[in-house]
């Protein structure tokens, strides 16, 4: 039923086309110097309505030959066509066709792409004007005195005029002021500049520290022009760095201590200073500075639960892109959507774009489901469209769901959606066109992006599966891919002329630099630069680590689709509730492992199947497709590909590794609904000595500094039926499911919907919608205040001892 076809289906489309981009060498390919020239003239020809001699520096590029390339004439001499270069055009601009420095021809005759012919004539020249964007492939056909002729095309890429400077938060950027790119360094608490051009080389000018988390920068401009913007999410503030002219000291350097808990990611440059999203609290916070004094808070403003990137909107507004996305859940059907709030930071007014629930089964191209971990919103310099790379998650099938069990394909895939931004309607900032929605075959999450100058081509980094991905937005195609280029690639820029490619490879700790008209598989890169100053994380930690977030590893999974950190994104939950029917369970509320220390609450999961971190090799077999960590005579020793059989710690140094970093997510996230020193609200305290109460009898089973009585009890798991458990919650390892596992219940406030099965959104359906027993908790006789007083301790909880 889908509407288009895939980036498999479409690859050999692709190939069969001249992308000098993809290294073809036709002769009408122009060189890298040629195309950086042609930018000017492409600006003063759309101006004059002259003919542009642009060639193009990224796109296809190459003339290709009708027929035979040469034949000799009557006169001895050889017939070549030759229609030009292949160039830029606006649309509808003048495009004057040259076929002079043809051989050898007397006549020439032009088929214009556009329906029209011209000639046969002896005039070698032609005038067009296209009316739409697209690569046009005019072709030209020379007869010689025989009347022999010979044919070859030229691709004029037609675009719409770049009217608006794309801005976005990212972990990469290219900074206006210079040749500089900056990449922020999130384990090391550094920003790395880096400079140079393929002529001369790339080097690192200098290493900035920052607070601690560094996770996007934005370039100021106005009166802070050369200033930096970083937010720093573990230290919850906005570190403001301008550096020197040799890039390894900074000259200024402001720190403004944000909300606690309030978890700052996307950032970007304002008129009068910087925006920020609050993802921790859901708001906008809207910072002022001019370059000379401090900053200063000027407002936080209502955005979107799980705000986390940033992007300028051509009509002044601020796209704010909420990173998981909302679904609800009953027994047997799920539905949910994407969200991004369009603020107007002068009035705060905010709307609502969506993107909706694929309905469509699986196929072996394509799956149904909703785009989630949305962080960048691209916005083409068109200004009428708008890319959001993001993954699609299968959360509508599954053996219980829809009789089909998900399988390692079928879960989750690269997407990336469209929205129209050129409606003129009161109240819709943006519409999805889903008919153009583009999944990523044998890829498991889109991360990053950017647009070309021009908005003709979309560069698309895919996280787990180590590639770059470029999609051709005036063909409507996927036209090249790099791939192997580094460890979870999650930032991308591209400099002014397009010519080169910058690359966060975050786990490999590199800037890998490409040129755009290399991008071929495999791809050399120009250079690869180290981003830390040194690495801060132990080899065991770093190693798994990087296990943890790959895909691209066919120990670790088949095809490229499923890493650990593609449910577990940072090591957070996904709030995605699957269908694990076919593995023995049910309906399964994915568990954020921050804070837990791996086994530092007890056993694994709703149903206490895991009593070690290294049984993920049974998932890493089984519904990843991978052919495991372990050796093939480990797995099948005695009862090892049990979960709970013998144990496998030991016996694999890469299991091993996986391990000890799930175990080193130790500290969970602030809350912001503490006081900014930590302290408990006076609400709090209240909901504290409520929740300590016998008679709600909450420490019977969430007891002690962990909340927690999870554990093992003469090798059985100690769990609990609280009144939750139906027909959808399915089995405990193919056995009947007699009672859940206590989960902590520290970071409750970001850890939405609740329950093992997602049926309780929110905290007060836990104790109420969801409570009708009262067996989680006996708050019947409690009034509305005494209720809310309940619900924001729990919301406070975050690892503090009070």
């Amino acid at each position: 039923m889908r509407r288009r076809s895939t980036l498999a289906a479409l690859t050999a489309a692709a190939l069969a086309l001249p992308l000098f981009a993809c290294g073809d060498d036709g002769a009408g390919t122009s060189d890298s110097a040629s195309d950086s020239a042609s930018d000017s003239e492409s600006s003063e020809s759309s101006e004059s309505g002259a003919t542009t001699g642009t060639t193009a520096s990224t796109g296809d590029a190459s003339e290709t030959s009708t027929s035979e390339t040469s034949t000799t004439t009557g006169g001895d001499e050889e017939l070549v066509p030759e229609p030009g270069e292949s160039r830029y055009a606006l649309v509808g601009e003048e495009v004057l066709l040259s076929g002079e420095n043809s051989e050898g021809a007397v006549l020439y005759e032009w088929f214009l792409d556009n329906g029209e012919t011209i000639g046969p004539s002896a005039e070698p020249t032609a005038v067009v004007t296209y009316d739409s964007p697209g690569r046009r492939k005019p072709i030209l056909t020379v007869y010689d005195e025989d009347n022999n002729k010979l044919s070859a095309s030229v691709t004029i890429s037609v675009t719409d005029p770049p009217v608006f400077k794309p801005r976005q938060s990212a972990s990469l950027q290219w900074l206006e002021a210079g040749t500089r790119v900056a990449v922020v360094s999130p384990d090391s608490d550094e920003l790395t500049l880096v400079s140079g051009d393929p002529e001369s080389g790339f080097q690192v000018d200098g290493r900035l520290p920052t607070a601690a988390g560094p996770r996007a920068l934005a370039a100021l401009h106005g009166p802070a022009e050369g200033w930096i913007a970083v937010s720093a999410q573990e230290a919850d503030a906005l570190e403001l760095l301008k550096p020197n002219d040799s890039g390894d000291m900074t000259e200024g350097h402001f720190t403004l201590a944000l909300p606690r808990g309030a978890r700052p990611l996307g950032v970007l440059a304002a008129d009068d200073g910087v925006f920020v999203a609050l993802q921790g609290t859901g708001q906008l916070a809207h910072v002022g500075f001019d370059g000379e004094g401090p900053p200063t808070l000027k407002a936080t403003l209502p955005a979107i639960a799980d705000a986390r990137g940033l992007a300028a909107l051509p009509d002044g507004r601020v796209a704010v892109t909420r990173w998981r996305s909302p679904a609800v859940y009953d027994d047997m059907e799920a539905a949910g959507h994407a969200e991004i709030a369009v603020v107007d930071p002068g009035g705060g007014a905010l709307e609502l774009i969506e993107l909706q629930l694929d309905p469509q089964a699986s196929s072996d191209t394509e799956i149904g489901g909703v785009p989630t971990y949305l962080e960048q919103l691209l916005v083409s310099p068109t200004g009428a469209v708008a890319a959001v790379p993001s993954m699609q998650s299968n959360i509508i099938e599954g053996a219980y769901r829809s009789g089909d069990p998900l399988v390692h394909d079928t879960t989750i895939r690269a997407v990336i959606s469209q929205i129209d931004l050129s409606l003129d309607t009161p109240g819709v900032p943006g519409l999805e066109r889903f008919d153009a929605r583009r999944q990523l075959d044998n890829r498991g999450f889109a991360a990053a992006g950017v647009f070309s100058s021009r908005g003709d081509y979309l560069f698309v980094a895919t996280r787990g599966s180590r590639s770059v991905e470029r999609i051709d937005f005036l063909e409507d195609i996927q036209s090249g891919s790099i791939v192997g280029l580094g460890l979870a690639p999650q930032g991308l820029a591209l400099s002014p002329d397009d010519r080169v490619l910058y690359v966060d490879a975050y786990m490999s700790r590199e800037l890998v630099i490409y040129d755009t008209q290399a991008f071929s598989d495999p791809a050399e890169p120009l250079a690869r630069l180290q981003i830390p100053s040194s690495e801060p994380l132990s080899p065991t930690l770093l190693r798994g680590k990087q296990l943890f977030n790959d895909s691209f590893d066919t120990r670790l999974s088949k095809d490229g689709y499923m890493a650990c950190a593609h449910c577990h994104l940072e090591g957070d939950s996904d709030r995605i509730v699957w269908d694990f029917t076919d593995r023995g369970e049910g309906l399964r509320n994915t568990i954020s492992m921050i804070g837990r220390a791996g086994m530092g609450d007890g056993p694994v999961h709703w149903s206490a199947n895991f009593d070690e971190i290294q049984d993920f090799e049974n998932d890493i077999r089984g519904p990843f497709g991978g052919l495991g960590l372990l050796t093939d005579e480990d797995w099948s020793a005695g009862t090892r590909s049990h979960p709970l059989g013998d144990p496998k710690a030991g016996l694999s140094e890469d299991l091993d590794a996986l391990a000890a970093y799930v175990g080193s997510l130790a500290t969970p996230f602030r809350s912001p609904y503490r006081e900014q020193d930590g302290a408990l609200t006076p609400a709090a305290s209240n909901g504290k000595t409520l929740f300590e109460s016998p008679a709600l009898g909450c420490v019977d089973c969430h007891a002690g500094p962990r909340l927690t009585d999870s554990g093992f009890i003469d090798e059985d798991p100690l769990l609990h039926d609280v009144g939750t458990i139906g027909p959808a919650s399915g089995q405990r390892l193919g056995e009947p499911l007699t009672g859940l596992d206590t989960p902590t219940l520290h970071g409750l406030w970001h850890s939405a919907p609740y329950l093992h099965d997602g049926s309780a959104p929110t905290l007060y359906d836990v104790l109420v919608s969801e409570n009708p027993e009262a067996q989680h908790g006996d708050v019947g006789g409690l009034d509305d205040d005494a209720l809310a007083d309940l619900i924001e301790y729990l919301n406070s909880l975050d690892g503090e001892s009070d």
